[in-house]
């Protein structure tokens, strides 16, 4: 038994979630990015989210929910080793407030391919990979938007080109992480309380060209050429009705009602 719990996918169920009828490396990734949002509600309603597989697919393929990195990257690896494709589940340190701001608390996941070492991320959220990448120093241009590798002493960085400028996304090392390393990381994200996810609505999605943002009350559509396409304030109502009707985040009744009362 895998201490990962991958025997405990449903695969077959999870394709369908993400569109998927000939699975590849390339096509898990492309797929579960366009069809499973980003989102941080259970934590804005005071829960941790649940990590083990079987919990997983009940919320994010059964229930048609989103969720955070750990829960898209564990998920998302599942289906990868059962698929034959070996992959090694790092632990990130966002570097968006500068390169010591944040402790390691991003899941990534590299994929192995044809003797290649791949970076692949399906939860950073908006403006993160549709495809993976080559770990190796360099540039890749992925639907309009541009990353690039590069390696300082023994730590990876991903940055990507907005608006001209390179913004560091995170850094990561490829030491060997455990299930006890991300459980921890989980707990202190959802817990710790200056906690973005802990303290308002969090929504997003990418697309080849654009990112989807909620971030609180604001809306925002935002392209890496041209800067924002959309910027918006909305209502309390109005929050709650774009969770459904622009990141496809089926709530039930009690989960709308706590999450409305955080907003």
């Amino acid at each position: 038994m895998s201490d990962w719990g991958i025997e405990d996918l449903d695969l077959d169920a999870y394709l369908r979630r993400i569109g998927v009828t000939e699975p590849t490396l390339e096509t898990l990734h492309a797929g579960h990015v366009r069809s499973i949002p980003f989102e941080s509600l259970d934590v804005l309603r005071g829960n941790v989210p649940a990590l083990d597989i079987a919990s997983l697919q009940a919320k994010l393929v059964r229930r048609q929910r989103g969720g955070y990195c750990f829960e898209h990257n564990l998920l998302y690896a599942a289906a990868l080793e059962r698929l034959g494709i070996t992959v090694s589940r790092l632990l990130g340190r966002p570097m968006l407030g500068g390169p010591q701001a944040a402790p390691r608390t991003h899941m990534i996941v590299v994929a192995h391919q044809d003797d290649q070492p791949y970076l692949t991320d399906v939860g950073w959220g908006g403006g993160c990979l549709l495809e993976p990448m080559p770990l190796r120093e360099g540039t890749m241009q992925q639907g309009k938007w541009t990353f690039r590798l590069s390696r300082h002493d023994e730590i990876w960085v991903l940055a990507s080109l907005i608006s001209g400028e390179w913004r560091d996304l995170y850094g990561f090392l490829t030491d060997r992480q455990y299930p006890a390393d991300f459980a921890m990381a989980n707990f202190y994200t959802a817990r710790w309380p200056e906690s973005p996810f802990a303290n308002r609505v969090i929504a997003q999605t990418s697309s080849p060209q654009t990112r989807q943002t909620l971030n609180g009350t604001e809306l925002a559509v935002i392209s890496p050429q041209d800067g924002y396409l959309e910027k918006r304030t909305l209502t309390k109502d109005e929050v709650l009705e774009v969770l459904a009707t622009r990141f496809g985040i089926d709530l039930s009744d009690t989960e709308r009602d706590e999450v409305a009362a955080r907003i």
